[in-house]
């Protein structure tokens, strides 16, 4: 589906898509919004557009990394917007952009919600095609700054989690927010690499006299991200440690509880087991009435010089 929007100088109004080639040969700013594209939106693409194949092929394939490439009459733009689902995963989606001399052609596949903030934002004042580029830009980087706080967060909370009780299903946690974190970073780092070619001077399409300082602030939010999604990295790295850290100490714990055991069992078994033995007379006598009781409270002060020898020598 195609929709078409016109900005006069009484500000934005529809257009249809008969008025499509009379637009493009106008002085006016054209936005050209297409949900698909279909096979019909394709041929408009080509055939009245003008567009680059390769760059409709892209359309076509919604599987595409940030990039920028530059063509005789337009440049071809691809922006990764991001949000968080229900499990607080982050989902990319793609958002494809046309910048000619008067138009913008945006492409994705199913609601976007970045080009309703872009008109909202754009209100009725005057459009052009490199400041419709920039407001759509700025959108998508900013989208990220909510999604890495609530990454941070999460990862506040998993920390707080080791510390108390290490389990192995918060190692496969930290793991999956390891991954999150890559995605996002493979993302943010080709958008920051755009700018390369969208700070150039040489670009028909972008008035750098106006646009320079808001190129160059959504370009230093893209580094800002950058290094947090660098520093979130760190982070989880530690976290890690921290769990590997966590079940290394609870494992020596257990270990130095069976040991007491052992050595506690061990020297009751001594004891027991001398009765054991084929001797005609033992000590205190087999027939003595305090026999039994001695042996018991034998056993008894063996366990509590243990206990206390083995708390001095640190192994409780």
């Amino acid at each position: 589906m195609i929709v078409a929007t016109v900005w006069t100088a009484e500000g934005p109004k529809p257009a249809a898509l008969d008025e499509l080639p009379a637009r493009l040969a106008g002085a006016e700013t054209l936005w050209i919004d297409v949900t698909g594209p279909s096979d019909d939106d394709t041929r408009v693409m080509h055939d009245v557009l003008h567009l680059h194949p390769l760059a409709i092929e892209d359309t076509r394939n919604q599987e595409q990394r940030p990039k920028v490439e530059e063509y005789a009459d337009h440049l071809f733009v691809i922006l990764n917007p991001a949000s968080l689902d229900g499990h607080h995963r982050p989902r990319f989606r793609e958002l494809d952009l046309f910048v000619g001399r008067n138009y913008v052609v945006t492409v994705h596949p199913g609601d976007e919600p970045v080009l309703e903030a872009a008109r909202k934002r754009l209100g009725g004042g005057p459009v052009d095609p490199g400041y419709l580029l920039y407001v759509l830009v700025d959108i998508v980087v900013d989208g990220y700054f909510p999604l890495l706080e609530t990454l941070s967060d999460e990862i506040d909370r998993l920390e707080e989690h080791l510390l108390k009780d290490p389990r192995r299903a918060t190692l496969g946690r930290l793991f999956r927010m390891k991954r999150t974190l890559l995605d996002l970073r493979k993302v943010v780092g080709p958008q920051r690499d755009m700018f390369n070619t969208l700070t150039r001077r040489d670009l028909a399409f972008i008035d750098h006299d106006r646009l320079q300082y808001y190129l160059r602030d959504v370009y230093d939010h893209l580094l800002r991200i950058t290094d947090m999604v660098d520093t979130l990295r760190d982070f989880l790295t530690s976290a890690v440690d921290l769990y590997m850290s966590a079940v290394s100490n609870r494992l020596n714990q257990v270990v130095n509880r069976l040991t007491v055991l052992t050595v506690v069992m061990g020297s009751l078994a001594v004891i027991t087991g001398f009765y054991g033995m084929n001797f005609e007379a033992t000590w205190p006598p087999f027939k003595a009435p305090w026999g039994a009781p001695f042996a018991l409270g034998l056993m008894a002060a063996v366990i509590g010089v243990l206990l206390v020898v083995l708390r001095r020598s640190d192994v409780h």
